[in-house]
């Protein structure tokens, strides 16, 4: 055969064979050929039946566990010391196992359907609209893009789950105990025993002569802690609030006037990205302005003049310490910078990177934020109300219970409790320390 193989390398047609593909890869520029070198390679890096891992996935899985040990480390790792570590051959080892069972589990007929599959994913909490309390599909999709996932891989996972988890319960509901242990439970209840017994009665026992005064001083002072029983006190506590404050219509006119109020404060203000240099004198002041204006950078001149830069990111006026630096930094214009500013401490020259411009607040935006604090306040007036009326009513020399009839206050009463809060009416009742300390203030 070698023979012929070398007979048939000398022909004509040998030669015009290598013509051909020499043409052939002229042609395509021979960039087919790493991938039909490729083609002979592996494509998965674990396949177990028609199950498989490929490359992207397995990188993604790698990247997982390694974040997970760095941070159960608290330090950066590689993946060289990673796979020291035998992370590695661990992850191959069991997605091999895990792989194999679920292509076993698939030939065999557990297949979960696609309706079972939606119905968990749509239960899971993360998934759910803030406001609708409902399943969100773009909700869905961001947090597993967040979690360098896809909506693809996840539902085959949740599927897997779903196979792993009946093919358990299937197992566990065939299992079977030995009959040993039958038979033993069965003896024990068929067991019969013979047995005697006899009373003791006092007069086998003896009788005991009267304690004397003197015994009985000695017996109470040796166990006086557990014969001595702790001070109780009990309270009655009165509660001024009342569920209904505050759930009255607000009108339109006090709406108007809370907004005319806070405008300013719940509007978003300007603000303003800048960098300044503090500088011992005006003219090292002069000479910092000068060089930015020519272009220079602020880490530059920071470092020519033996300064530290500082940068404001996204500041409002009323945060700039400084009235006059304030003053200056919201007069310029982006990439302006200003003369010498006499500051507080030293000179101080800025240069303007960015304005962010300021909105002011509608009252659509604030409308139900104004609601609900002008009711907390109509809660706090109302008990307010209530505890002077009340204190009137008892320099009047009414009773509590009348006091508090009048006024519509409540009263919880507590009951009797040792200073360290036990109570031996109710032994689930825990008053607070401030309630404790209040109660053993008073005479």
């Amino acid at each position: 055969m070698l023979t012929a193989f070398r007979k048939f390398a000398k022909s004509k047609w040998a030669i015009g064979l290598f013509v051909v593909l020499a043409l052939g890869l002229l042609v395509t520029g021979g960039s087919q050929m790493p991938d039909l070198l490729a083609s002979f390679g592996p494509k998965h890096v674990i396949s177990a039946g028609d199950r498989s891992v490929d490359a992207p996935e397995f990188r993604t899985d790698l990247d997982r566990i390694l974040q997970q040990e760095q941070e159960r480390a608290g330090q950066p790792l590689t993946f060289e010391q990673l796979i020291g570590g035998g992370q590695l051959p661990a992850y191959l080892t069991q997605q091999a196992e895990n792989l194999g069972f679920l292509s076993w589990a698939w030939s065999a007929g557990i297949r979960p359907g696609e309706e079972l599959v939606l119905r968990q994913i749509r239960q899971i909490p993360d998934f759910f609209d803030s406001v609708t309390g409902r399943f969100n599909e773009a909700q869905y999709r961001d947090v597993l893009a967040q979690n360098n996932a896809t909506p693809e891989r996840f539902e085959r996972e949740m599927r897997d789950q779903i196979i792993r988890r009946q093919f358990l319960l299937a197992a566990g509901a065939g299992l079977r105990l030995p009959r040993i242990y039958g038979a033993v439970q069965a003896n024990q209840g068929l067991q019969t025993r013979n047995g005697r017994w006899f009373t003791v009665t006092q007069a086998i026992a003896g009788t005991a002569g009267t304690p004397t005064d003197a015994q009985l001083n000695t017996f109470i002072q040796q166990n006086a802690a557990q014969l001595r029983l702790p001070e109780f006190r009990s309270a009655t506590l009165v509660l001024f609030n009342s569920p209904t404050d505050g759930q009255g219509e607000i009108s339109e006119a006090r709406i108007q006037e809370r907004f005319n109020f806070s405008r300013d404060a719940l509007s978003q203000p300007e603000t303003r990205t800048f960098t300044t240099l503090t500088a011992p004198n005006k003219a090292v002041a002069d000479r910092i302005a000068a060089a930015l204006r020519a272009g220079q950078t602020p880490d530059a001149v920071g470092q020519a003049n033996n300064l530290q830069p500082t940068v404001f990111t996204d500041r409002p006026r009323s945060s700039v310490a400084d009235p006059a630096v304030a003053g200056a930094v919201f007069g310029l214009s982006p990439n302006q910078v200003s003369d010498a500013i006499q500051a507080r401490v030293g000179f101080v020259v800025a240069k303007l990177t960015a304005v962010t411009p300021g909105r002011p607040v509608e009252l659509a935006d604030v409308r139900a934020k104004l609601i609900e604090d002008l009711r907390k306040e109509d809660a706090r007036a109302a008990t307010y109300a209530r505890v002077e009326a009340y204190d009137k009513a008892r320099q009047a020399g009414k009773t509590l219970d009348a006091a508090v009839a009048e006024v519509g206050a409540r009263t919880l009463a507590i009951p009797r409790v040792t200073q360290d809060g036990r109570s031996l009416e109710r032994q689930n009742f825990r008053p607070t320390p401030q309630l404790l300390e209040t109660m053993w203030k008073l005479g």
